[in-house]
């Protein structure tokens, strides 16, 4: 009887959890260039005996969330005609910098700040493959760069690196980090697109079934969770001398 409550109260959590994320790729279905996360399912019992080394035993009581992970999924391109709009047509990231360092991004709509530095909508400078940022010269008034992200006006590279083989951990922000610290690689196959944005890779679609599948179980492990209280409280009451 008191398993049942552990897996009720697991899938509770789980469920809630998983909503949550879904909610949160929702409500940025029109961020520029975020990437949806997704999140997954496991087995509590079957995770501790994979982390130790062991074998899985008797069945287990509990569940619980895995992720997020941010989709490498690409979004639509949209044309803006804006010369500091940029988008990677490939699997490739910007990088920034940051507090702590540098991050990554797919968003691409930088402006140039009051110092002529490229900078995100935050003002994280946009840095080039030197690690420094990029600066135009005073006085420009466009900016031309190539598919592989030179820059005509200074002569930098824009950095895009590869999407980290563990993936993604998002740091707030629509920036993002490598997953497991891996050393990240300047991309050879992504192409840089002036003029133009990704959109977010949300399926929206899918999104809402998900939630609506998210909030049925949420329910179902309520109701099977009462309805364990309920036996509990009349077997209590069984047992009592009369």
């Amino acid at each position: 009887m008191i398993r049942g409550f552990y897996t009720s109260v697991s899938g509770l959590i789980a469920n809630i959890d998983r909503q949550s994320v879904v909610a949160d790729n929702i409500a940025n279905v029109n961020t520029t260039g975020f990437k949806e996360a997704r999140t997954g399912q496991s087995a509590f019992q079957v995770e501790l005996a994979g982390a130790s080394g062991g074998t899985m035993g008797k069945l287990g009581t509990a569940t619980y969330a895995t992720g997020p992970l941010p989709s490498s999924a690409a979004g639509s391109l949209e044309t803006t005609g804006v010369f500091t709009d940029l988008a990677i047509d490939g699997n490739g990231l910007f990088v920034v910098a940051s507090d702590g360092g540098f991050a990554l991004t797919r968003a691409g709509d930088f402006v140039v700040d009051a110092n002529g530095t490229l900078t995100t909508q935050a003002g994280q400078p946009v840095l080039a493959i030197d690690g420094q940022p990029i600066v135009l010269p005073s006085g420009a008034n466009g900016l031309t760069i190539g598919p592989d992200g030179t820059i005509a006006q200074t002569g930098q590279r824009i950095a895009v690196v590869d999407w980290p083989a563990g993936g993604l951990v998002r740091l707030g922000g629509n920036l993002y980090a490598s997953a497991d610290g891996t050393p990240l690689n300047l991309s050879g196959t992504s192409r840089v697109v002036q003029g133009m944005l990704e959109r977010s890779n949300v399926d929206l679609a899918r999104a809402m079934t998900e939630l609506i599948s998210f909030q049925r179980a949420l329910g179902l492990n309520a109701r099977a969770l009462s309805l364990q209280d309920e036996s509990l409280g009349e077997a209590v009451q069984l047992g009592r001398p009369r």
